[in-house]
């Protein structure tokens, strides 16, 4: 598989929001701005069958609508997409269309083909997804329910925004490579941080790669580097 990071900041930084692309076919949340990073890469929109989403928290999900238009009524193309998600992403996307005054309910079930699988508040394993195995495992984000995180063909791991808990060790045992949020220098109940890190590296020896960074962590992990630990910038792309 080949893995690209489109954002790997959190959102109040100079950094993209945190959203990974898989083989240019399936994207991982789709946070402000990712229709246009994807455009200003010269890759194809419409190439994307596959949206997987972490969590409905607007840094994650933010852009949505305006890839849903693009693909569907800018372009027309006419091709299914799948986007998985918690329970109620359906409703979800529905509201933020009805937020930035775009089609409806009836418009957006009449004009797009999305297939929805909404996952029930539990861990599910979904196989032959567009040719993808995917993983969804359930994580910590604070109030936040239910948060997940992701493994992807058994080799690439994705807390997703998660503070450390049973769901997160699940990912890195689990995964080859794993995209762990690294947000502080300590975790809390809603994000990983510094030290939650190196407690993963020590036991489960896999490499990790940093995302939804705050710009003033990033800089604290560049100076205290750790062992099988990268802290990449937006674009940085590896072979799994």
């Amino acid at each position: 598989m080949k893995v690209e990071l489109i954002g790997t900041g959190s959102i109040y930084t100079k950094y993209n929001s945190a959203c990974t692309l898989i083989n240019n076919d399936m994207i991982i949340d789709m946070p402000n701005g990712t229709l246009k990073q994807l455009l200003k890469k010269n890759y194809a929109p419409e190439d994307i069958k596959t949206i997987v989403i972490t969590h409905m928290h607007g840094d994650h999900i933010a852009d949505l609508p305006f890839f849903l238009k693009y693909i569907f009524r800018f372009i027309n193309i006419n091709s299914e997409i799948t986007i998985i998600g918690p329970k109620g992403i359906e409703n979800k996307v529905v509201q933020l269309f009805d937020a930035y005054n775009f089609e409806n309910k009836e418009e957006i079930e009449q004009k797009m083909q999305i297939k929805y699988i909404e996952l029930n508040n539990s861990n599910v394993l979904i196989n032959d997804i567009n040719g993808y195995q995917v993983k969804a495992i359930l994580v910590s984000h604070g109030e936040e329910k239910p948060a997940y995180g992701y493994v992807i063909n058994e080799v690439l791991g994705l807390t997703g925004d998660s503070g450390f808990c049973t769901g997160v060790e699940e990912i890195v045992n689990n995964s080859n490579i794993i995209i762990a949020d690294s947000s502080f220098a300590q975790g809390d109940e809603c994000h990983l941080g510094i030290d939650n890190i190196i407690y993963l590296i020590d036991k489960y020896k896999k490499q990790i790669i940093a995302t939804h960074l705050r710009d003033i962590t990033r800089e604290e992990f560049k100076t205290n580097k750790i062992e099988n630990f990268l802290v990449v910038e937006d674009g940085y792309q590896f072979e799994i």
